[in-house]
């Protein structure tokens, strides 16, 4: 049983890792493009490509990633917002505290931003956005 629910477990984090992978292409591209090409502020241009990237996240997640069947849609996006936004905030803080600290190519620290909250990212999502206990219906 642990063996099964080891496996489960490995699918989910792939699959999730190769969803957030599209993701975070996304949100890269779209952050690169922004802060290299109209010289937006990092801290916009942040909030921009998060935003695109979340939207596809969350539409890929639910379908694939966590299979969750719920029909409360209004509930389960209140809560991926939320999820969403207090993820913002930590990136917003890490990218702005690694800028003043290191000073590099913002795109690199970006980078270096979304591999940081990887963990952290699945955890809320696994837990909270799509919790099998909070949406069974």
């Amino acid at each position: 049983m642990k063996a099964i629910s080891f496996l489960l477990r490995s699918r989910e984090l792939l699959i999730y890792t190769l969803i957030g992978g599209i993701a975070t292409l996304i949100d890269w591209g779209v952050f690169a493009l922004l802060v290299n090409q109209t010289n937006l502020h990092y801290q916009f241009a942040l909030i921009l490509a998060f935003s695109t990237a979340g939207i596809f996240h969350y539409t890929a997640n639910k379908l694939f990633t966590f299979q969750c069947p719920s029909k409360e849609f209004a509930s389960q996006l209140s809560l991926f917002t939320i999820v969403m936004l207090t993820s913002l905030m930590c990136n917003i803080a890490i990218l702005s505290l690694l800028v003043k600290i290191i000073n590099i190519d913002k795109v690199a620290l970006r980078m270096a931003t979304t591999i940081i909250m990887l963990i952290p990212n699945y955890l809320l999502h696994k837990h909270i956005t799509f919790s099998r206990r909070l949406f069974s219906h």
